[in-house]
């Protein structure tokens, strides 16, 4: 599974399920403007970008 969060030299967001959803993140927490002229759909007020992530989820085991 594929994770996303933004990371700025000033802030770092939370892992996400979607790189959308860290772009809004970052739009939340004003490290980026949306702007559909780019291609990420953000422009950033400070030096970012949205990370990415491979997750493998192994399942817990509970000792019985």
């Amino acid at each position: 599974m594929r994770r996303y969060r933004y990371r700025t030299s000033v802030l770092t967001g939370p892992w996400r399920d979607s790189a959308e959803e860290a772009a809004r993140d970052a739009v939340k927490a004003k490290q980026a403007v949306l702007d559909e002229d780019q291609p990420t759909g953000i422009r950033w007020t400070v030096p970012g970008q949205i990370e990415e992530r491979n997750s493998e989820r192994t399942p817990s085991r509970l000792n019985s």
